[in-house]
């Protein structure tokens, strides 16, 4: 009986280690892009100047982030808070609409526009006002994935500098979304505009699918 306990034990711990390894690992992943992106779209017409040497940035960008996680992972993780059912289920409710909304983000736009190669190229053949798929129910699913996801980690590891973190994430999206919609709407005009006036930012409208416009 003491070693089924101790077993049972054992796996707990286990399980709790790959969470904790799964929330740096998400954190690696998704936490430097606003930084990333708040670089580039206030100062959007140097960088298409620079075109694809422009995502040069990126790289010392997330390796700053991704050294300060890995040094201060036994600091993430020192505290936690209390850990139930409501949490775990709602940490990985967040976890599943995450990676589903990944899913029909990549389906609608492609490895390309993924990763922001228009907006860098207005020329590019690819460029235009995207409303078909999740695109037509969420001007920013992208952006909702990343928050979700954070948000889901901290649930599930219980460790309050990843609630802090998360909490950030959000601010900063509501600060990035603007400037890159203020972006479109230069670029794309009364396209944009009427597209941005019937599809909610992040959080999408109950009910029959909206009308958009399409574009040029």
């Amino acid at each position: 009986m003491l070693s089924l306990i101790t077993r049972q034990g054992s796996l707990v711990t286990v399980l709790l280690r790959c969470v904790d390894f799964l929330a740096l690992f998400y954190l690696l992943i998704v936490l430097w892009i606003p930084f990333f992106w708040l670089v580039i779209h206030p100062g959007i017409r140097f960088w298409r100047r620079l075109g694809n040497r422009a995502f040069w940035v990126a790289l010392p960008v997330w390796w700053g982030f991704a050294v300060a996680l890995i040094l201060s992972r036994n600091w993430l993780f020192a505290h936690r808070l209390q850990r139930d059912a409501l949490t775990w289920s709602v940490g990985g409710v967040l976890f599943f609409v995450a990676s589903w909304l990944e899913a029909q983000t990549r389906r609608a736009l492609g490895f390309r526009r993924l990763v922001g190669l228009p907006e860098l190229h207005p020329e590019h053949r690819l460029s235009g006002v995207v409303h078909t798929g999740i695109y037509a129910r969420l001007r920013h699913p992208r952006y909702l994935v990343y928050m979700l996801l954070v948000m889901s980690m901290a649930l599930l590891t219980g460790a309050p500098a990843i609630f802090l973190l998360a909490i950030l994430n959000v601010l900063l999206y509501q600060i990035l979304a603007p400037l890159e919609e203020r972006e479109l709407l230069d670029h794309y005009g009364l396209n944009y505009e009427a597209y941005r006036r019937s599809v909610p930012r992040f959080v999408p409208r109950l009910g029959r699918r909206p009308e958009t416009q399409n574009s040029p």
